[in-house]
């Protein structure tokens, strides 16, 4: 994909942090924006902001933890709009405390929202976009899906496995014309601190939300698979898993000290 003016780019979690950011800057280079987030208000806010500036821009709001609700989003997108040129999944929110401490409704909610609305969304909109022979995913993972973090138990499940959906599709997507991308952020300055349950300090070092959506622009553009925010996220990732039994101890450490 050469640029974005005129593509149609359906956008999850877009109503705050890196999902309104990257409706920002997408709408500044021509694309047309379909908004889905669970708050109404602040979605149709971002909706009226965009469309002053001149661009395209529709609010969808949708509880994607609900399956009926995002089955009548997919219907809505299908019939009004036609099959997006790109998808990006970037819903998702997390809790940090002991995995005793969640909720059987907790942890199903969070999976419903972090992974199955992604893979339900997928589902619904590659199949045209592999007939079509053109499109792309962008799946908005996180560090914690490629290294498991005490006290984040559930929320590294659901990344691990948007992880490797996104890793093993990219396979089946090859020769089609269809590209998917996998964006692994480290902290970001966003509301996720406050959208969950958060029993613990904060990492004081974040990146911001226009990071990551340079990191996702550039990842369509260029066809990157796997793309670490900030970059040397990916060189600890890296270091972590080379290490084996030893970096399994560091985190050993950090549990006792937390």
């Amino acid at each position: 994909m050469k640029s974005f003016q005129d593509k149609l780019i359906l956008i999850t979690g877009a109503s705050s942090g890196i999902g309104r950011k990257t409706a920002e800057d997408l709408a500044s280079q021509g694309a047309r924006l379909l908004l889905v987030a669970r708050r109404r208000e602040k979605l149709a806010a971002l909706a009226e902001r965009i469309a002053d500036s001149g661009a395209g821009a529709q609010a969808l709001p949708c509880d994607l933890a609900d399956r009926t609700s995002r089955e009548s989003l997919i219907a809505e997108i299908t019939s009004q709009y036609g099959t997006p040129d790109i998808l990006i999944n970037n819903a998702g929110y997390g809790n940090y405390r002991l995995f005793i401490r969640e909720t059987p409704s907790e942890i199903d909610r969070m999976m419903e929202v972090n992974y199955n609305a992604a893979a339900h969304l997928m589902s619904a909109f590659l199949p045209a976009m592999i007939e079509r022979g053109s499109g792309a995913v962008v799946n908005v993972s996180s560090g914690a899906g490629k290294v498991a973090i005490p006290q984040m138990a559930i929320y590294c499940a659901t990344k691990f496995a948007l992880c490797a959906l996104t890793e093993a599709v990219s396979y089946e997507l090859e020769g089609t014309g269809v590209t998917i991308h996998l964006i692994n952020p480290g902290p970001v300055e966003t509301e996720f601190f406050t959208a969950g349950v958060w029993e613990g300090s904060r990492n004081q070092k974040k990146a911001s939300p226009a990071q990551v959506s340079h990191s996702i622009q550039k990842a369509i553009l260029t066809n990157r698979l796997i793309s670490y925010v900030p970059p040397k996220r990916g060189l600890m990732v890296y270091a972590f898993n080379l290490l084996g039994p030893l970096g399994r101890r560091v985190m050993r450490l950090r549990a006792r000290v937390k």
